[in-house]
């Protein structure tokens, strides 16, 4: 492993901001850290970055205990979520301070700053300051600055918080690009799902200070291994009454189960021929998804929420509708287990 975390332990007062947090991460990849606010995610970074001293726990680079070394000797860029550039420098000094300070030679301190220019997007705007930049402009510059010294591991609090939604969406992709470009391992904060999912080749997610599962995206997603990511991760739907569900009748008394809009199809009762395979239920509320319709509808005493196509006609409050719910998550006290529809294989041959 590039970075190593081992049983991290850091209070503040009496608050427990990271508890035995232990992981890896490998070189070139690029992991994001996410969470909840207080979480204990930033703490980790600021650990790894040597902004914070760890309480105990043991913290290495390529193979190199970092604990005593201070935050400029640890091969770090870091990357703020409010850009923290200097008001007062251009683009252009903006890159070179930390150069400037390291007293490199200056011809290659400027092919080195000219090289970033052109890498973030910004050539021909070394000359601007700040003030003149946009916010992605501008996060970019902070990129660059980060990246300027060649540094072994590039950390990134909440990168893209203080940009607008159309913007960061659109550095999101050029972010992750670059990284994998440039091939240097990097862990960014963040409490956004999309962005974490989007940007993330590994995820690891955080609650109360402790780390709770690490994985791909497509991995967190479809297996939860706790209650926490289950609930966390998408938009979930708490399970009342199993019983009834003609697809999920055996389910142990007192266990607690959710399902996600995702696993939930909704259809008109007339668009699907009668079988066991759906559940009956009321459309109470019915929202825009952007790609689909979200509809809330009631079965029995439960109320939850599935997905319907927006090429399908339109369902109206108060419509009585045909519902396939494909998959729930059980949980019992931490523990999580997926529960398929047992009538999917027969799905076909009820459709229309």
């Amino acid at each position: 492993m590039y970075v190593e975390v081992k049983n991290l332990n850091k209070s503040f007062g009496s608050y427990q901001a990271s508890k035995n947090v232990s992981f890896g991460i490998e070189k070139g990849k690029l992991v994001g850290l996410l969470g909840p606010s207080g979480s204990g995610k930033t703490t980790i970074l600021r650990m790894i970055a040597g902004l914070e001293t760890a309480d105990s726990g043991e913290i290495y680079i390529d193979g190199k205990l970092v604990n005593n070394i201070p935050p400029g000797k640890r091969g770090i860029g870091f990357v703020f979520q409010n850009y923290a550039l200097f008001r007062n420098m251009t683009v252009y000094q903006n890159i070179e301070f930390g150069l400037s300070i390291k007293k490199v030679d200056k011809k290659y301190t400027r092919e080195r700053v000219m090289q970033l220019v052109e890498l973030i997007g910004l050539k021909g705007l070394e000359k601007r300051y700040p003030s003149q930049l946009s916010g992605g402009q501008k996060q970019r510059v902070a990129f660059a600055r980060a990246l300027a010294s060649k540094p072994q591991l590039l950390l990134l609090d909440e990168p893209f918080a203080a940009i607008d939604a159309k913007v960061r969406k659109e550095l999101r992709t050029w972010l992750k690009n670059m990284i994998h470009k440039l091939e240097i391992t990097s862990i960014f904060v963040t409490h956004d799902q999309e962005e974490a999912v989007d940007v993330a080749d590994e995820i690891i997610i955080t609650n109360s200070g402790a780390i709770e599962q690490k994985g791909g995206s497509v991995e967190i997603y479809n297996n939860p291994k706790t209650v926490f990511v289950a609930k966390f991760i998408g938009e979930s739907n708490a399970i009342k009454k199993f019983s009834q569900f003609k697809a999920f009748k055996n389910i142990p008394e007192g266990t607690k189960a959710i399902t996600r809009p995702e696993f939930v199809e909704v259809y008109k009762n007339d668009e699907v021929k009668p079988g066991t395979v759906y559940e009956s239920g009321i459309v109470t509320d019915i929202s825009f998804g952007g790609s689909n319709w979200i509809v809330t509808i009631q079965i029995g005493d439960n109320i939850i929420k599935g997905i319907r196509s927006l090429a399908k006609n339109n369902l109206n409050v108060g419509d009585k509708v045909a519902v396939l719910i494909h998959r729930l998550y059980l949980f019992d006290n931490n523990k999580v287990k997926v529960v398929e529809n047992k009538f999917k294989n027969n799905i076909k041959s009820y459709s229309i």
